[in-house]
């Protein structure tokens, strides 16, 4: 058996020698992705995604040496051969060190490390702006494969410089989830026009690094404590959410990718629902799967005999060209096969290597997997009739190096030689589907001994600040800013992380900050002055999606920690009581749905995940600073006094601050500090005529501010509190994290209360910008803080209930706040906001969150019945509905279920163009166009749709277009060989079907009613009856075309 093991051992180094590591070069340790230079590019640079993927056989030749007690002494020189490289790619990483630290604050593709290097030399092969360089993939498969050997007892990090350079490479893919990068084909969008794309192999992969490298230390187990990379599990949850929401798509552009492949199995196992992973393996080996492997993704041209390689683009018409001969790849094989052995699936795993084998080429002696097979030019006219029919051949690139050292991973794993264990030493395939049992350990503390007081008598155990001590609290700005020194490098002009928050499980952690032991107050606490922060009732609804997300996405082995500080504004506050017995609740573990411990901070300290930093400049504030601390009020008169509110506007800034100071009501203080706000004078100082007002050197306007908003709290005044909260709102990063958890799920963010004041949001901005951007959209202050407050709603509830905002692309927060208006109060007169300012902040959220569901079962009731042409009227209709304000409203949340468009795809063939809007705007719908540049899955069909529909006003009307494209649909399915010679006008349909279903009704005095009236009294019937007269006047509209073809 020894021997026959040293056979094998002994030819597999002898291949993997001349096929692999016989390109090393001799100085860099870089290897070449091929030696081939042809009419497609230049192959000999060294890029940094095949030189891992390359090296893979080698380490796993190194391992089973190893595990084979080292015969013939080979295991340090294959050891030594991956070192080299590793080391070969971090010197020529660092030599950009400057593009790291640009890029992790711009998120610019042209800050971006380069893909690739020269080989000899180690150095830039091309320029910033001659490349798609921004390949997060690639860099976090070095960091992955790193985490990995180092894990296994290889050293490659040798000083405290390069600790700091991998620390902040964590930094540089931290937000890969939010960041459109060029992905593993280097060309982004399908048609390689420059535009870059959120890409699920790119997230995915950044994902299972960032956890390989939690917690691990550079120098080994025995290594010293700053030599441990800290990487935050808010960013490896988001990047799991964005992976949940993108999966099985690749990106917008690609409803499929074999590329996946690499995150869903071997080496980055990133997907943790085993559903979710068995259904993306499906659709890839469904819909790319061929004989001689997999195709890329649909309509891909490259490489294929009808490619224009005179140039890097396609045209989108010309993409149909490449449907059925996309060329298929061998490479996606060799990961099935591994997959397979992982899954101990024995017989596919067989049928994979004996696939792979049937596809080598024999050169020089060697059997080797080549880049592709491609239809030749004879065969493709018989391929496209006949899929899969004709005969292959393997492209010049021989071997891909990528391909041939997964295979050969794969045969080792196959025979033996090496276990699973052995090739993922840090175990991410043995946790990958298996849920962890989160326990959360609570800590409870109060601002002093008076609030302490109020909560034992609750029942709650508590301590103050002052009794936890040697341990100390901080906030979560605080822990922000003790981030931004981890990983500096004054030698290598390297900055630590950003200034962003840090979120639910950054802040659930124990630290040790320069050997001094600290707690962290929950992210939920920052901003203490936040009107939001100190509702009773809604700290309750966010402590437990606070507790849900750490339950749904805490990785670590040790204890989640969660600190919560109970102040003297919130303990003053109505509802305090149901705050408090909720947290005894908690504690005594009656709440099913959490592990919860209560625990003193001693003990959270101890069984909790610990963080140790380590760093030159550590300076904590006290927590007072961001409190709301009860204080003398200012005097205010409980007595309403008559004042003229007109008269402030032109009243003196003297006249204001003299108002100010003798005991004004509170709305006349509240008015007189907006207008010294609006003035800029929030600097200047009160003049002392007040019996008890405090010394005028001391009393600024800022100072009366607070004092104010905080009686305007304690009184549950909430319209007199936004309204001051808007002179003390500031950047927040709390703010900035709502915005990315709705972009990064693929969501337009609008805002502007009217279409020619809206702003889009598209993408995650940074907390600066933010505050702008608001105000810019926002008419008026309560309007900036509603639209601030309904955001973070929004941001809160599509993590924690996600199905409320299926098919929903564009989130319009104007339209939200008439939603929630509405269903306070249906026939108010006066403005949304001013409806919505004099409710309790957990009002608000509670009914937004009944806004959304009830959309959510609406339209999954109407939509369900209209699937079936005979429903009974009785089936259709919902009890004392109003349709045309069932109408107004679900336009104001256009849903575009999957279901819908996909049905809506196979719909386009049977017309030239479908017409949304008006005859001057630009939205028609070029069928034919569609079809042969976009595939019906992809994303960017669907945006199209919002994109033709998003203009469409009012919102009732909004709702019956849709009707009327969805009678369309219906009349296509039915008619399966019916043909529209002439653009189907969606608005003349529905015009059309109103003047019926007038006619039908009215009487001959009636017939001159103008359209828009006709319209609006359609608009008040059940979708079943709408949907009738819709379908009748497609079906007419139908026959009078072939009426006018055969005349």
């Amino acid at each position: 058996m020894a021997s026959d093991t040293q056979d094998k051992l002994d030819s597999l180094y002898q291949h993997i020698q001349a096929v692999i590591l016989s390109r090393q070069h001799p100085v860099t340790g870089l290897f070449p992705a091929s030696t081939s230079i042809n009419n497609h590019g230049n192959y000999t640079d060294a890029w940094v995604r095949d030189n891992v993927y390359s090296i893979q056989a080698v380490w796993a030749l190194y391992l089973a040496y190893k595990r084979a007690s080292n015969p013939q002494k080979r295991a340090h020189e294959l050891e030594f051969a991956c070192v080299k490289m590793m080391r070969g790619l971090l010197f020529a990483m660092m030599r950009q060190s400057h593009k790291v630290e640009k890029f992790k604050h711009s998120l610019d593709p042209k800050d971006a490390l380069h893909a690739k290097y020269d080989t000899k030399t180690g150095l830039e092969a091309v320029a910033d702006d001659a490349w798609g360089h921004l390949q997060i993939d690639a860099t976090s498969f070095y960091l992955l494969m790193l985490a990995q050997m180092t894990k296994a007892g290889s050293k490659i990090i040798f000083s405290r410089e390069e600790f700091n350079f991998v620390q902040n490479l964590i930094y540089y893919i931290s937000r890969t989830y939010r960041t459109p990068d060029y992905g593993i084909w280097e060309r982004g969008n399908k048609v390689n026009n420059g535009k870059a794309e959120i890409n699920a192999s790119s997230v995915g992969m950044a994902k299972a690094a960032m956890e390989a490298m939690d917690g691990l230390n550079l120098f080994g187990n025995n290594g010293p404590e700053w030599a441990v990379v800290h990487s935050f599990a808010d960013a490896v949850a988001r990047a799991g959410s964005v992976l949940q929401s993108l999966l099985p798509k690749e990106s917008r552009s690609k409803e499929v990718d074999s590329a996946i492949l690499s995150i869903i199995g071997f080496p980055a196992f990133a997907v943790n629902d085993e559903h979710l992973a068995r259904r993306t393996r499906k659709e890839i080996l469904s819909k790319l799967g061929g004989e001689y492997g997999c195709k890329r993704f649909l309509l891909d041209g490259h490489q294929s005999e009808l490619e224009d390689q005179s140039r890097i683009y396609y045209e989108y018409s010309e993409l149909i060209n490449f449907e059925h001969i996309e060329s298929e790849w061998p490479l996606f094989f060799t990961y099935l096969y591994i997959d397979r052995l992982f899954a101990r699936d024995w017989e596919s795993a067989n049928f994979y290597r004996h696939k792979l084998e049937s596809l080598m080429v024999e050169k020089d002696g060697q059997m080797l997997l080549p880049e592709l097979y491609y239809v030749p030019q004879e065969n493709i006219l018989a391929e496209k009739e006949n899929p899969g029919s004709q005969k292959r051949l393997p492209n010049d690139n021989l071997p891909l190096v990528w391909a041939q050292s997964l295979f050969l991973v794969g045969k080792m794993l196959d025979e033996e030689l090496i276990t699973t264990t052995d090739l993922d030493p840090l175990g991410l395939h043995r946790i990958q589907y298996r849920p962890n049992k989160v326990t959360t350990s609570m800590v409870i503390l109060a601002q002093n001994d008076k609030v302490k007081q109020k909560l034992i008598h609750a029942g709650c155990l508590c301590q103050t600040l002052d009794e936890i001590a040697p341990i100390k609290a901080i906030s979560a700005d605080q822990l922000v800013d003790t981030y931004r020194h981890l990983g500096a490098s004054e030698t290598l002009g390297l900055s630590g992380r950003p200034n962003r928050a840090l979120n639910s499980l950054a802040t659930s952690q124990a630290f040790s900050i320069n050997d001094e032991s600290y707690l962290c107050l929950s992210w939920i606490q920052n901003g203490g002055k936040d009107y939001r922060k100190i509702d009773p009732t809604l700290f309750q609804a966010h402590i437990r999606n606070e507790l849900k997300i750490i339950a749904d996405h805490w990785y670590y082995q040790a204890n989640a920690v969660f600190t919560l500080l109970i102040d003297d504004a919130m303990s003053e506050m109505k509802g305090s009581e149901a705050l408090f017995e909720f947290i005894r609740l908690l504690q005594k573990r009656e709440h099913e749905a959490f592990r919860v411990i209560p625990q003193s901070a001693k003990n959270a300290f101890k069984s909790g995940n610990r963080r140790s930093i380590d760093i030159n400049t550590f300076q904590q504030q006290p927590l007072s600073h961001t409190l709301l601390s009860q204080h003398t009020p200012w005097p205010l008169s409980d007595k309403p006094k008559p004042y003229d509110s007109a008269t402030l506007k032109t009243d003196a800034t003297e006249v204001l601050l003299a108002r100010l100071s003798q005991q004004p009501e509170l709305n006349e203080a509240v008015e007189c500090l907006m207008e010294l706000g609006a003035r800029r004078a929030l600097n200047h100082t009160l003049p002392n005529l007040a019996a008890n007002a405090e010394p005028s050197s001391t009393t600024t306007v800022t100072k009366v501010l607070h004092k104010v908003y905080l009686q305007a709290l304690l009184k549950e005044e909430w319209r007199s509190a936004r309204l001051l909260y808007s002179l003390i709102l500031k950047p927040s990063t709390d703010l900035a994290t709502y915005i990315a958890d709705i972009t990064v799920r693929q969501r337009l963010l609008v805002i502007g209360e009217t279409p020619e004041t809206e702003t889009d949001i598209r993408s995650p901005l940074h907390q600066d910008v933010i505050l702008d951007v608001l105000r810019q959209a926002s008419s008026y202050p309560l309007a900036l803080v509603l639209c601030h407050e309904l955001i973070a709603i929004a941001g809160t509830l599509i993590k924690v209930n996600s199905d409320f905002f299926a098919g929903v692309r564009t989130i319009r927060i104007h339209n939200l706040a008439v939603l929630c208006a509405r269903q306070l109060d249906p026939d108010s007169t006066e403005s949304v906001f001013e409806t919505l300012a004099k409710v309790a902040p957990n009002t608000l959220y509670e009914m937004l969150k009944t806004v959304l569901q009830q959309k959510h079962s609406e339209y999954a009731h109407v939509a369900s019945n209209l699937r079936y042409h005979h429903t009974t009227e009785a089936q259709s209709t919902i009890k004392d509905v109003d349709w045309f304000d069932w109408r107004a409203e679900q336009g104001m949340i256009t849903k575009l279920p999957e279901s819908m468009l996909l049905q809506l795809w196979d719909s386009l063939s049977h017309g030239t163009h479908i017409v949304f809007g008006d005859a001057q705007s630009n939205t028609s719908l070029d069928c034919k166009r569609a079809l042969s540049s976009m595939t019906p899955g992809e994303d960017t069909f669907a945006l199209l749709i919002e994109s033709l529909t998003s203009d469409i006003h009012p919102s009732w009307y909004k709702s019956l277009i849709f009707e009327g494209l969805y009678a369309f649909i219906q009349f296509c399915q039915q008619h399966k060989h019916c043909k529209f010679t002439q653009a189907i006008n969606l608005p003349v349909l529905v015009s059309q079907a109103a003047l019926d279903h007038a006619n039908q009704y009215q009487t001959e005095h009636d017939k001159d009613t103008p359209v828009e009236a006709v319209l609006d009294e359609f608009a008040q019937i059940t979708p079943n009856k709408v949907n009738q007269y819709l379908r009748w006047a497609v079906s007419k509209f139908h026959s009078r075309q072939h009426q006018h073809i055969s005349s």
